[in-house]
């Protein structure tokens, strides 16, 4: 009787990683960030240093970096320049770049439009709830980075909610990452329950 050869158990076999990653093989892959730049009232140099981090970090991971903001092109373009230097930041739609400024979407559209990608690949930072109906009624997956003034609002919906004051895990490429995909993955699972 021939022993059975140990190469030539079929291929086909998986691990149980493997076969959980294929459940969610259809999420979209996050290719943008949009930041509002409308500053909150208290903002300081520890918050604009904390969104530098973030916003330096994701070119280096392929993820496309765009920006809001309701002021005037020529308040808004300085300071991106001031707080992230040029050539980072591809796309900036500021007040006077739209018909109808927040809470309509117009402004997000056109950011999308511009980046020639679609709803579900983006994630919006937010700070103000205008801001986060805005993004959510564009259909972005939205995190709210909250303000003393918002602290405590329903942000019912969010991609994740953040307290400015206490973010013991930053903002990263990677983090956005996983934020997003937890969030389409939310979302394709409440759409699949029966109405």
């Amino acid at each position: 009787m021939a022993a059975t050869r140990v190469d030539t158990l079929p291929r086909s076999r998986s691990f149980w990683w493997d076969r959980a990653w294929c459940a969610h093989a259809d999420v979209p892959v996050l290719e943008a960030v949009i930041f509002d730049f409308d500053a909150p009232r208290g903002a300081t140099e520890r918050d604009a240093h904390m969104f530098r981090d973030l916003i330096w970090s994701l070119p280096c991971a392929d993820i496309r970096v765009a920006v809001t903001a309701a002021g005037s092109r020529d308040r808004i373009e300085p300071l991106v320049r001031e707080l992230i230097g040029d050539g980072v930041v591809e796309v900036l739609i500021a007040g006077d770049d739209v018909l109808r400024p927040k809470p309509d979407p117009e402004a997000y559209h056109r950011v999308l439009c511009e980046l020639g990608v679609g709803a579900a690949n983006v994630l919006a930072v937010e700070h103000s709830m205008t801001g986060f109906h805005t993004a959510r009624s564009a259909g972005l997956a939205t995190v709210v980075v909250t303000t003393d003034e918002i602290r405590g609002h329903d942000f019912t919906g969010a991609a994740e909610v953040l307290d400015r004051h206490d973010w013991p895990d930053p903002l990263s490429a990677s983090r956005c990452r996983r934020v997003h995909e937890r969030w389409c993955i939310q979302r394709s699972r409440l759409n699949a329950l029966p109405a």
